[in-house]
């Protein structure tokens, strides 16, 4: 039944919460919450939208890997004969992150001088939503295990209300899953017959399957503010702030399960058969999304320089490891009498909130002719830096969950000129951008007198740290 239910499908979070949306501001590494006005601000800050001047379109595409340091062998039960000695040979079990590559696209367009609307999604491209549990005693990163590989579609809208004073409201969807499994089992087993042949059977018969997949949906709102409409002396600076409520991926699994064992011909045993029901309700919980606000600010030369800064507070307070847990469970059978039961996955973990920190710069060289079929060509230059404290703070004994801070070097590049196919009459750009994460080298204090399941062998820590290479594209023009 629990290989029946992996199949069908952590995470904590996607690629535009950790890279940003968009090669521009993945370039200045994800800041820019005072600033966005395309269609990546549906995800970030739709108060942005409100600035939309022309319709746009962007496509573009990224992908991720990563490298953690090498965890040593730890003790497991290898040989399955449900006993941990050290006769069992070490585990060579190796913590990982799935390459996250994936398309994105967005949409804006303005509605009339004063709002505007927007689109924008994420789709990995290998698959949309990846559902995998991890064992919390062997070395994990549950911020990374799953984290890049869901799809994010978000839209909403924005205006401004008042001179230099815009609002915006979105919508981000994701998904809860419910699944519904009954079956019978019937095993029988009978002596040879007469030519020697065995009499055993097995039947397997799924009865039914169900399957729903409900929308869950968290509010996205922002404001940004033009300070520069409000007194010349503050031309070109802005302030914005964004807030995304929490969400995640719920599954609840729901098995009915009954079990016929017979025996016929043992003895002068009559025909036997022996009926044990096992009820149990498993529930996970993937892809969470934490409360997240992001306050910015950004200041504007002559359309020339461009610095931008944000800060943005995660709260993981409450965040849910995607462990597979028993809810609740039941037998009934002549054979056995169960009244209690247990989990066999005890997790305790304590998580904080955090601040971090992103900032970046971009230069404009000036307009240059280009011809009549180009117009003009502008080149940019952008390069930003990131810090991420980690939230993990402890855990019990039972789990080796790994994580540390974060630091994030960006770098970009970025060409407009005119439409030279005339196909849309507007702008056109060519953005790509890098991006190098590095964790913190620590380690994790793992000792024990005795084989215990995930602890080293030959050593009293597991190491912590490693890198992210971030790399894309994005090609985006006016219509």
């Amino acid at each position: 039944m629990l290989s029946l239910t992996l199949i069908a499908g952590p995470a904590s979070a996607a690629v535009p919460e950790v890279f940003g949306l968009g090669a521009r501001w993945s370039a200045l590494a994800g800041a820019g919450a005072a600033v966005v006005a395309d269609g990546t601000a549906t995800y970030t800050n739709p108060a942005g939208l409100a600035g939309v001047e022309r319709p746009q379109a962007s496509l573009g595409l990224s992908g991720a890997a990563a490298r953690f340091e090498p965890s040593p062998p730890v003790w497991w039960d290898t040989d399955r004969d449900g006993l941990l000695t050290s006769d069992d040979p070490p585990l060579d079990w190796q913590p990982e992150m799935p390459p996250a590559v994936g398309l994105q696209l967005a949409l804006a367009r303005q509605i009339g001088s004063r709002f505007g609307i927007g689109a924008v999604a994420y789709v990995p491209t290998s698959t949309l939503i990846r559902f995998r549990t991890f064992e919390p005693a062997l070395p994990t990163y549950p911020l990374w295990e799953n984290r890049l590989n869901r799809f994010v579609l978000t839209a909403g809208f924005g205006g401004e209300i008042a001179p230099g004073l815009q609002l915006g409201v979105a919508v981000d969807l994701l998904a809860k899953v419910d699944v519904d499994v009954v079956a019978t089992v019937e095993a029988r087993a009978a002596p040879p017959d007469t030519t020697g042949s065995s009499q055993d059977d097995l039947v397997v018969d799924f009865h039914t399957v169900d399957l729903d997949v409900k929308p869950a949906l968290a509010p996205v709102v922002g404001l940004q503010l033009d300070l520069g409409e409000w007194s010349s002396a503050l031309r070109g600076l802005r302030l914005g702030a964004g807030y995304h409520a929490p969400v995640g991926l719920p599954l609840v699994v729901r098995a009915d399960i009954q079990a016929n064992l017979g025996l016929e011909g043992v003895g002068e045993l009559d025909p036997y058969v022996a009926a044990v029901v096992a009820t149990s309700e498993l529930v996970l919980f993937d892809h969470y999304v934490p409360p997240r606000l992001q306050l910015g600010a950004s200041w504007e030369w002559s359309d020339r320089l461009l610095l931008v800064a944000d800060t943005r507070f995660t709260d993981w307070r409450q965040f849910e490891l995607s462990v597979a847990r028993a809810a609740d469970a039941m037998v009934i059978s002549p054979l056995v009498d169960v009244d209690t039961w247990r989990d066999g996955n005890p997790v305790r973990a304590e998580l904080r909130s955090v601040w971090s920190l992103r900032c970046g710069t971009e230069v404009w060289s000036p307009e240059w002719d280009a011809g009549r079929r180009f117009r003009y060509l502008r080149l940019a230059g952008r390069a930003g830096l990131g810090l991420e404290p980690s939230p993990l703070v402890s855990q019990g004994p039972s789990t080796a969950l790994l994580d540390s801070a974060r630091v994030m070097m960006t770098a970009g590049m970025g060409m407009e000129t005119w439409d030279p196919l005339g196909l849309t009459d507007g702008a056109m750009r060519l953005d790509v951008f890098g991006q190098v994460h590095v964790l913190a080298t620590s380690s994790l204090p793992r000792t024990s007198a005795a084989p215990r399941a995930g602890y080293p062998v030959a050593s009293d820590r597991i190491p912590v740290g490693g890198r992210i290479l971030v790399a894309g594209g994005q090609w985006s023009f006016d219509y």
